[in-house]
C-alpha cells in the first residue's frame, strides 16, 4: 500500500512540474535501443521495447503487439499491427523517467516509463 502512495505522490508532483511535450527526435533519443516498464497509479502493467526506425514492442499480461510509432502535432502515436486505431501520447522528460499523458490530456491518469534491463519479443508469447 504504501508503494501506491508513492507513485501516486510522484505521478501528481509529475503533472505539477511537467515540461512542454518531447519532440519526436528527443522521445526518440531518450528510448531507442532501450526497454521501458510501464507504470501507473496501480504499478506496472506493461512493457516496452523501442527498436531502431522507429519500431516498438509492447507486451502485456494479455497482448504481445508488434508496430512503429510517429509524431502526430505534439503527440506520439503508436500503430500497433491488428489494432484499428493508433495510441497517442504526449510524452515529458521528468529526469529519471519519462510521463506519458493519453491524447495529451493533462486531466489523464499519467503513466512513467522507466528504463529497465528487460527485452521484449512477442516469440512464444501465450497470453493471458
Amino acid at each position: 500500500m504504501r508503494t501506491l502512495a508513492v507513485v501516486t505522490l510522484c505521478l501528481s508532483a509529475g503533472l505539477a512540474r511537467a515540461e512542454a511535450p518531447l519532440s519526436a527526435e528527443a522521445f526518440e533519443a531518450l528510448v531507442e535501443g532501450k526497454t521501458m516498464d510501464t507504470h501507473d497509479q496501480s504499478g506496472s502493467y506493461g512493457v516496452e521495447t523501442f527498436l531502431p526506425g522507429r519500431r516498438a514492442i509492447w507486451r502485456d499480461d494479455v497482448q504481445c503487439l508488434e508496430g512503429t510509432w510517429r509524431p502526430q502535432g505534439d503527440m506520439i502515436c503508436f500503430d500497433y499491427i491488428g489494432e484499428p486505431w493508433a495510441y497517442c501520447w504526449t510524452y515529458h522528460d521528468m529526469g529519471d523517467a519519462v510521463m506519458g499523458l493519453y491524447e495529451g490530456n493533462p486531466e489523464a491518469e499519467p503513466i512513467m516509463l522507466y528504463p529497465t534491463d528487460d527485452f521484449v519479443t512477442c516469440e512464444g508469447f501465450l497470453g493471458a
